[in-house]
């Protein structure tokens, strides 16, 4: 594992391929009780080996850090499944970069308790519970051990190949809560 740009320690290259932690800004106001604040966070992904590779962007997982470094547990389920789009598993070709966004929101969960909400994994939400004003870190994790995949869309099941193998967790970047 390398930095893909010397100047950028949110990136970490691997195979080269370039993968990049993006967050849409570095400090959020809690919400007021009963609003919400929008939260953006994802991927850049930049291929610069010389073979296209694919992503299941929708599997990329945020993983957040409390203030003393240690991972928040996140709380996982469903209320909805929805099919794989062609959106979903683009196919990145050498030399090109694809962003990935995740609309999240951090909304109060009880009287004392402030969560993040997102949707990931085709129709699953996450929640992160206990956010109090302080610095947080946050990453995109991505495992895949298959290269050829079936993948069932909503006008039927489809063979890709060329997805990209391996593991990563982009670097960290910080974020905070005022």
């Amino acid at each position: 594992m390398t930095s893909c740009e010397s100047n950028n320690s949110n990136a970490v290259e691997i195979d080269g391929i370039c993968f990049e932690t993006l967050v849409s800004e570095r400090k959020y106001n809690l919400p007021i009780f009963g609003e919400e604040t929008p939260i953006k966070f994802g991927v850049r992904i930049t291929n610069n080996s010389l073979t296209p590779y694919r992503f299941e962007l929708p599997q990329f997982v945020p993983e957040i850090l409390n203030p003393h470094g240690k991972p928040i547990e996140p709380s996982f389920g469903r209320n909805a499944t929805r099919f794989v789009e062609e959106s979903d598993i683009p196919l990145i070709m050498s030399g090109e970069s694809l962003g990935y966004w995740m609309d999240a929101k951090f909304k109060w969960y009880s009287k004392n308790c402030i969560e993040l909400f997102a949707y990931a994994l085709y129709g699953g939400i996450l929640r992160f519970y206990n956010f109090k004003p302080t610095k947080y870190q946050i990453r995109m994790k991505y495992i895949n051990d298959l290269p050829t995949r079936k993948i069932r869309l909503s006008t039927g099941s489809t063979e890709y190949s060329n997805f990209w193998t391996g593991q990563i967790a982009t670097n960290l970047v910080n974020f905070r809560l005022r």
